[in-house]
C-alpha cells in the first residue's frame, strides 16, 4: 500500500504563485470567484472525479488519494465547474480558446440515427469524414447527471475508444471526440455507462 502525503506536506511543496496561475486559468474560462456555480454541477464533478480516483487507486493496489487542502480544492472545484458549463454550454470557452464559430469554416457531417435513446433523453448525433479518422458529433441532454459516459466506434477490425463525457443536469451537452479508424472502416457508433452497458448506438452503412 502506498503512503499519500499530508495536506502539509502538499501545502510544502505547493508553490504559492501556482494559485494565482490557477486564478488567470480560471478567469480566462469563465470562473468567477465572486459567484458560486451550481450545485449540482460541482456535485457531478466531484462524484466523478471521486468514482475516476477509487478506480485508480484499486486497480493499482493503493489507498485513495489524498485531495488537495480545502482552499485549492475548492479553485480547482470551482474551475472546472466554470469550465464545464463553458464547455458544453458554448459559452467562454468556445471564445477563449477556439476562436467564434462564425470565423470557423463549414464542414460537411453525415447525420447518424441513434437507436434505444432512453426515454426522456434527447439525443442527436452526426460524423465528419476526415482524411486522419472520424469525429463524432453528439449532442445530448438529460441523462442521468453525475455518469461518465463512453463512446466508442465498432469497426472492421473491432472496437476503439473515441472518447467519454460527464453528464450534467439541465444542460445540452455538445460533445466532440475523434478517433483514428477512417469512416469507411465504421460500422457503428456506440455510448455505454460506467458499467459497460449500451445505452444508445446509431448503424452505419
Amino acid at each position: 500500500m502506498t503512503d499519500h502525503p499530508k495536506d502539509d506536506e502538499i501545502n510544502d511543496l505547493w508553490d504559492p504563485r501556482d494559485d494565482d496561475d490557477l486564478m488567470e486559468v480560471g478567469r480566462a474560462l469563465g470562473y468567477d470567484d465572486q459567484r458560486e456555480p451550481p450545485t449540482d454541477r460541482i456535485e457531478a464533478i466531484r462524484s466523478a472525479a471521486a468514482q475516476l480516483r477509487d478506480e485508480q487507486a484499486s486497480a493499482a493496489g493503493e489507498s485513495p488519494v489524498t485531495r488537495l487542502p480545502g482552499n485549492r480544492r475548492t479553485l480547482l472545484v470551482g474551475i472546472a465547474a466554470a469550465t464545464v458549463g463553458a464547455a458544453l454550454g458554448g459559452g467562454v470557452a468556445s471564445g477563449v480558446l477556439g476562436g467564434r464559430d462564425e470565423d470557423k469554416p463549414t464542414v460537411p457531417t453525415e447525420a447518424l440515427t441513434l437507436t434505444g435513446v432512453p426515454a426522456g433523453v434527447s439525443a442527436s448525433a452526426r460524423l465528419i469524414n476526415h482524411t486522419w479518422g472520424t469525429e463524432v458529433l453528439l449532442d445530448v441532454r438529460d441523462l442521468p447527471p453525475g455518469t461518465v459516459y463512453r463512446v466508442g466506434l465498432e469497426t472492421t477490425t473491432g472496437p476503439t475508444e473515441a472518447g467519454s463525457f460527464l453528464s450534467v443536469a439541465d444542460v445540452l451537452m455538445v460533445c466532440r471526440f475523434n478517433a483514428a479508424p477512417l469512416r469507411a472502416d465504421v460500422r457503428a457508433v456506440v455510448v455505454r455507462n460506467p458499467s459497460n452497458e449500451q445505452v444508445m448506438r446509431a448503424d452505419l452503412t
